[in-house]
């Protein structure tokens, strides 16, 4: 459970770090864009490490994938 937990709040991170790069884009031409790419680029590791770690994770048995 405790797992599960933790993969929720680390996709909850990517979702932050998606709309702090929507707000820094909205701000247009004023904005920084050292902070659109910083948001962006954070958000795409973040996701290749929740992705990398769910394989590990089920390669090892510790979460168990199920079919609809």
């Amino acid at each position: 459970m405790a797992i599960k937990i933790v993969i929720l709040l680390a996709l909850g991170l990517v979702v932050w770090q998606l709309f702090s790069a929507l707000k820094a884009l909205s701000r247009g031409a004023e904005g920084d864009p050292q902070r659109l790419l910083q948001a962006l680029k954070m958000r795409v590791i973040w996701s290749i490490i929740i992705v990398a770690s769910l394989f590990v994770l089920g390669a090892f048995g510790v979460i168990d994938p199920h079919g609809l």
